[in-house]
């Protein structure tokens, strides 16, 4: 996979979170390059955590 900035993957977990209705198209759009790129969110999220801290280890089991 190629790398994502983890600004921009922040940015669409944001958007997920969001409950403001101006942001439903955002929200819509966000959800489905998450699905995309990492499968769901708790991924998107692990993916940015790990960014964050390189001293996490994901393991998928």
């Amino acid at each position: 996979m190629k790398r994502m900035p983890t600004a921009l993957v922040k940015t669409w977990l944001f958007l997920l979170k969001s409950t403001d209705p101006k942001l439903a198209r955002q929200k819509f759009i966000a959800y489905q390059k998450i699905k995309k790129l990492f499968g769901s969110a708790d991924l998107a999220q692990l993916y940015f955590e790990r960014d964050k801290d390189n001293d996490i280890e994901v393991v998928i089991i």
